[in-house]
C-alpha cells in the first residue's frame, strides 16, 4: 500500500503536475501549427465561390454565341435591337446549365447583313462576398466569347472562335 504521508503527496502530486506541464507545452506548439489549417478550412467554400462564377459566366457567353447562330441560320435577328450595323439582343435571368443559378446574356452582332459577321457575347454572373469590416459586397463578373461567321448559302458558320482572358469584377453595391 502506498504512504500518503507528506512525502507520498508531494511525490503524488509533483508527477502529476509534470504531466499536465507535458501537455500545456504540447499544445503551445501544436497550436500554431494548426491554427493556419483551421483557418484555411473556414475559408475554402469562399475561395471557391469566385472561380466558379468565373466559369458560369463563360458559360453564359458560350450560350449567347449559340443562341445568336441559331437565330441567324433559323431565324430572324431583324426584331432584336439596334439597325443595318448592329443587332444587340439582351436576355435575363438565363438558367446556368448544369447549376440553379441565372445569369444575364448580352448578344451583340455586328455587321449581320454582310459576308463576314462579328458576333459577342457577355455573359454575366453576380455574387456576393465577405469584405474586411463585416460588409457584403454584390460583384459582377463577366466573360465575354467572341466569333467570326461566314455566310455560306443562307447558313452561317463560325471561322475561328476566340474566348478573352480577361476577367471584369465590377463592384455593384455594399451593403
Amino acid at each position: 500500500m502506498k504512504n500518503f504521508g507528506r512525502e507520498g503527496y508531494r511525490e503524488h502530486f509533483r508527477q502529476k503536475g509534470s504531466s499536465l506541464l507535458a501537455s500545456v507545452a504540447l499544445i503551445a506548439i501544436l497550436l500554431p501549427l494548426a491554427l493556419p489549417v483551421l483557418i484555411e478550412i473556414h475559408a475554402e467554400p469562399g475561395s471557391s465561390d469566385k472561380p466558379s462564377k468565373y466559369s458560369a459566366a463563360l458559360v453564359l457567353a458560350e450560350v449567347g454565341l449559340e443562341k445568336a447562330i441559331l437565330e441567324m441560320n433559323n431565324g430572324d435577328i431583324t426584331t432584336w435591337e439596334g439597325d443595318h450595323s448592329l443587332r444587340v439582343l439582351l436576355l435575363s435571368r438565363v438558367p446556368i446549365p448544369g447549376g440553379e443559378e441565372t445569369g444575364d446574356v448580352e448578344i451583340r452582332v455586328k455587321w449581320p447583313y454582310e459576308k463576314y459577321t462579328v458576333v459577342e457575347a457577355t455573359g454575366r454572373v453576380s455574387y456576393t462576398s465577405a469584405m474586411n469590416g463585416g460588409t457584403t459586397a454584390r460583384f459582377i463578373v463577366e466573360r465575354k466569347a467572341k466569333t467570326v461567321l461566314e455566310r455560306k448559302g443562307t447558313h452561317w458558320t463560325s471561322v475561328f472562335s476566340e474566348i478573352q482572358k480577361t476577367v471584369q469584377v465590377a463592384d455593384r453595391s455594399v451593403f
